[in-house]
């Protein structure tokens, strides 16, 4: 009896601590977007623009990246966010980009208004 207990505690214990690997938290994701828009302020020497677009709950990593990869990629003058950052409302991932689609000109030039 003690055995099961003990090996039910640990299971639990376990499972209690499991964290899905294909989201971020919140603060981890707007951190990250944060920081690709600051890279590119300074590039640009441009000041972040207003808009800032803010993760709500845990946010699909794939996006995110998308998002944080959108936004370095992107020319100056920094004045709006790629639409590949809208993504990150978005509650799963975008999967594969086809191989006939320009990465930069469907999710880089494209701006949210």
């Amino acid at each position: 009896m003690k055995i099961r207990l003990l090996f039910f505690c640990i299971l639990i214990f376990s499972l209690s601590d499991c964290v899905r690997q294909d989201t971020v938290m919140e603060g981890d994701a707007n951190s990250q977007i944060y920081a690709a828009a600051s890279f590119l302020s300074q590039k640009c020497g441009d000041p972040i623009p207003p808009n800032f677009p803010t993760a709500i709950g845990d946010v699909q990593r794939r996006n995110l990246d998308l998002c944080s990869i959108a936004i370095t990629k992107a020319e100056c003058p920094f004045v709006s966010y790629p639409v590949a950052c809208l993504l990150i409302y978005y509650d799963k991932p975008l999967g594969e980009i086809p191989w006939y689609l320009n990465f930069k000109d469907v999710f880089v030039n494209q701006k949210i208004p």
